[in-house]
């Protein structure tokens, strides 16, 4: 078994292996960055599943009051997983958004940044954030609990997997065993984001797999 001591998975740093069994899977000692001590399943470290004691959950929602990009959170709207916030926008309005858009950077403003490319070239310069209700997009800044320490690429089920966000929506860029591939298509994504040709680069990489599944189903008819 690979020794995980001493790696990061999000705010956990491994301490050592226990004599403990999770559902089967060796369970590992772990100190999270608040001080705080838990035990977790390599499989639950290998696949990002557990990334803190805990502490992340309560954070998630703690955020009222603070503000991202243009946003001020007012008040928490709704509960669960995709808990949504009200929010406040600097030109007056208000608006409810998802507290991962808030956190992750992708909603920055109520969306009137869109008419205001002057405002929109201050926060690229001096805040490195992510403004998808509009038509431009700035690379954000690599989250600390990030995994691979690689801004837009994570850990999925033992695979590097590379996405980005544009126009309010996810894209899966590619899932590999090997991290330079899944980085450089992120590269590339955000070339043709930045160069305004996203939609057509991100429709040729669709024909592409489409291709490439049909001549994987050609091989197995024959």
């Amino acid at each position: 078994m690979k020794d995980l001591t001493g790696k990061r998975f999000g705010k956990l740093i491994v301490i050592g292996k226990t004599e403990h069994r999770i559902s089967g899977s060796v369970a590992w000692l772990c100190k999270c960055d608040c001080g705080n001590k838990t035990k977790v399943s390599t499989r639950d470290l290998n696949r990002g599943a557990v990334k803190s004691c805990g502490c992340l959950k309560k954070e998630r929602y703690d955020i009222i009051g603070k503000q991202f990009g243009e946003l001020t959170v007012i008040k928490r709207e709704s509960y669960g997983p995709h808990a949504s916030f009200l929010c406040k926008c600097s030109c007056g309005n208000t608006v409810s958004v998802r507290g991962d858009s808030l956190r992750r950077g992708k909603t920055v403003s109520c969306g009137c940044l869109k008419s205001t490319p002057q405002k929109a070239k201050q926060l690229k310069d001096s805040r490195h954030i992510v403004d998808h209700t509009s038509n431009v997009f700035f690379k954000g800044t690599v989250s600390k609990n990030s995994i691979t320490g690689i801004n837009g690429v994570t850990v999925v089920r033992g695979k590097y997997r590379a996405y980005i966000g544009y126009k309010n929506k996810i894209y899966h860029l590619v899932t590999s065993n090997d991290l330079s591939i899944a980085k450089q298509a992120r590269v590339e994504a955000e070339k043709a984001v930045k160069n305004g040709t996203f939609e057509e680069w991100i429709s040729a990489l669709k024909e592409e797999r489409r291709q490439k599944g049909n001549e994987k189903n050609n091989r197995f008819d024959r």
